[in-house]
């Protein structure tokens, strides 16, 4: 008797719902997150006061964020109109977007990218609730994808400095590949 291989279905690996974002709600672990997207927003759990008092951008210890730091940026938020300047932004995320903007306007440096997060930025800093996305890279964004990056996957996270109104977005940006341009990115040791 000859034996044929076994024949399985095709099976699609699991994704994450839609490529919305939504508001992480407190019984959200994030088990389908990157893990260090994960651990990032775990140590903002751990910062946020059991008086429902959020953390400030002041009690984000940098030491502690350690891999963490390169991929994270910070966005000080105005209030009438709503606009976002980078406070800060991580090299490995700079490289990402092709960009260091530190110091300047969201919509000035990254207007297709705003019109997308627009509502989502203002609904971290109105309600004080942290927001996750995972989907395409913006349009903008179209050296990076020519690159091999061709998802990101985000949150962000509401600071206040007086433990009640967000005057900080805290951000962290994992880019994807599709597996097969890993291989042709490795190149070997010689």
């Amino acid at each position: 008797m000859i034996m044929q291989p076994l024949q399985l279905p095709p099976v699609a690996l699991p994704t994450p719902p839609g490529e919305g974002w939504h508001v992480v709600r407190a019984a959200d672990r994030g088990l389908h997150w990157h893990p260090q997207v994960r651990e990032l927003l775990f140590h903002w759990l751990r910062l946020c006061g059991t008086d429902n008092r959020l953390p400030g951008p002041a009690d984000i210890n940098s030491d502690l964020l350690g891999e963490l730091q390169p991929y994270i940026w910070m966005m000080d938020v105005q209030r009438a109109p709503w606009r976002f300047r980078y406070r800060m932004i991580g090299v490995a995320f700079a490289d990402i977007i092709s960009l260091d903007a530190t110091g300047q306007w969201y919509d000035e440096v990254r207007p297709i990218a705003w019109s997308t997060n627009r509502l989502r930025l203002i609904t971290t800093a109105r309600d004080g609730v942290p927001t996750w996305r995972r989907g395409r890279m913006p349009q903008e964004d179209s050296d990076t994808v020519a690159g091999g990056w061709s998802e990101i996957e985000n949150l962000m996270l509401p600071l206040a400095g007086d433990g009640i109104t967000v005057d900080t977005v805290l951000g962290i940006g994992m880019p994807y590949r599709p597996i097969e341009l890993w291989a042709e990115s490795e190149t070997p040791a010689n």
